[in-house]
């Protein structure tokens, strides 16, 4: 019988792990502390990654219906254009940036989850936790106790759970504050889908939201003073604009705002015993680049699959593996923002001066424009620890595919091993549930695309729930081992 489990936190992160477990036939409790669904805007980008495992879910058709497709941005100076960042679409169903609010997001996803049985329960703010060797007690305000074999705690930057767990949050404030806020304009600015200024006290973006005429403003307000506590309203974001930006903008509506002040931080750690974490109770950094947000939701499709396994008799040894990829791929886009945030902090002159000129080296690369879009879309995201190679190897993003009957990606599902026959390939043994085996040959890849992509002619590659390859080679045994292995796949290799 299934273990039971609590999901602390109903934003992004929290509802995909409800999503994951319910595909895996599990209905998650999801308690959140609000007493409703947010309004804010907050986060807005979804990277082709994120997409690609939300299509699993059902999800990804509901955003690319309301989504604004981000597909670049310029660096101005006034009403001059001194670079254009440019989008080079990656090799997925899903090559963009897709922008869309996070409270629409939380919508269609709370929406998918009422369609597999499952629900929000708000209100529920977790005010005592209690783990022990057989399972977790919540204290919730007002309703007295729950137990939970598992908790998940997607409970934000403030966790309660990572606090309850004794896990450490090292970091640093930066020091930087920033002024969030949507508005409208005038009139709609021939800015394309957005537009920053780095100028002399940081920068100043403009992103392009779905919604017709609304903006996304990011401004540093670090040396502005005691103004830089007090939410921006109508009058000091135009008085912003007109000092640092095009001068030709003028603010007619203001929706959500906020304050945003800046932090790096990483958990020590993402289990312990029974109490796991993901997304900002995990991790917490600038939104330069749009990353939070995926980081979270693949952490969530990361963690759930094997907590979906575990709950139905694996090793709990595997949750390790889970926090093992996982941290270090946040560590790594913790490093990245961090050096992206220094370079747009830059105040002294000459500095400045030198960022801008090698922006517009950078800008005028297309290889290196190439290289960035596919960094942002998160697509190159691995977790293999060896070298690397051109061949997809164990711990790498499975490739997509044309399929005559549609594409590889659209056979890969988050309560399945995906098998991919390759060729001449050995005759297999009876599989541990649930595998699905896909034969790949002349009749089902009749233009060899899926061969050429994956560089192989005959062999066995496996693929994991979450889309990433677990085993390549010819031995079948290898296959039966990586799916029930605990320790990482990644390392199984012939």
């Amino acid at each position: 019988m299934n273990d039971t489990i609590t999901v602390v936190g109903a934003g992004p992160t929290g509802l995909t792990a409800a999503l994951v477990l319910a595909h895996h036939g599990i209905q998650a409790r999801v308690l959140d502390r609000r007493d409703a669904a947010s309004t804010a805007s907050r986060a807005l980008g979804l990277q082709a990654r994120s997409m690609e495992l939300l299509a699993m879910l059902g999800v990804a058709d509901r955003v690319e219906q309301t989504a604004y497709r981000l597909a670049g941005s310029s660096i101005m100076r006034g009403e001059r254009v001194v670079a254009r960042q440019r989008w080079f679409p990656p090799d997925s169903p899903y090559p963009y940036t897709y922008v869309v609010p996070q409270q629409g997001l939380e919508t269609m996803l709370r929406d998918r989850l009422a369609e597999l049985g499952g629900a929000v329960e708000w209100g529920r703010a977790v005010t005592g936790v209690a783990a022990d060797p057989s399972g977790v007690t919540l204290r919730t305000a007002g309703d007295g106790d729950l137990r939970a074999d598992w908790v998940v705690g997607a409970d934000g930057a403030g966790s309660t759970i990572r606090q309850a767990a004794g896990i450490a949050f090292p970091g640093e404030r930066t020091g930087e504050v920033y002024h969030l806020a949507d508005v409208r304009f005038r009139s709609d600015p021939d800015l394309g889908d957005g537009a920053m200024w780095l100028g002399a006290s940081g920068p100043l973006m403009l992103m392009r939201l779905p919604d017709d005429g609304l903006w996304r403003v990011f401004i540093d307000v670090t040396d502005e003073g005691s103004a830089q506590a007090v939410r921006p309203d109508r009058a000091s974001l135009q008085a912003l604009l007109d000092r640092r930006g095009p001068g030709t903008l003028e603010v007619r509506e203001v929706g959500w705002t906020s304050v945003f002040r800046s932090r790096l931080c990483l958990a020590e750690a993402y289990r312990s015993g029974r109490l796991l974490l993901a997304g900002d109770a995990a991790h917490v950094f600038p939104p330069f680049g749009g990353q939070g947000m995926n980081l979270g939701i693949q952490d969530a499709v990361g963690l759930a699959w094997r907590l979906a396994r575990v709950a139905d008799g694996a090793p709990p040894e595997m949750l390790d593996d889970y926090a093992r990829e996982r941290r270090a791929v946040a560590a790594t886009v913790i490093r990245d923002v961090g050096a992206r945030r220094r370079i747009f902090a830059l105040r002294h002159p000459l500095a400045r001066a030198w960022r801008d000129v090698m922006l517009r080296v950078v800008s005028a690369s297309s290889l290196a424009a190439r290289a960035a879009s596919r960094s942002t879309s998160q697509i190159d995201l691995s977790y293999r620890t060896g070298r690397r190679t051109a061949a997809p190897a164990p711990g790498d993003r499975a490739p997509d595919a044309p399929l005559p009957t549609g594409s590889l990606h659209e056979a890969f599902r988050v309560d399945h091993f995906a098998l991919l026959r390759i060729g001449a390939s050995p005759a297999l043994p009876p599989l541990p549930e649930p595998v699905t085996v896909i034969d790949i040959d002349d009749d089902s890849d009749p233009d060899g695309d899926v061969r050429r992509r994956y560089r192989m002619d005959a062999g066995l590659v496996l693929v994991r729930p979450d889309g990433h390859i677990g085993y390549r080679g010819t031995d079948v045994d290898s296959v039966v081992a990586a799916i029930t292995a605990s320790s990482p796949t990644y390392d199984r290799q012939s």
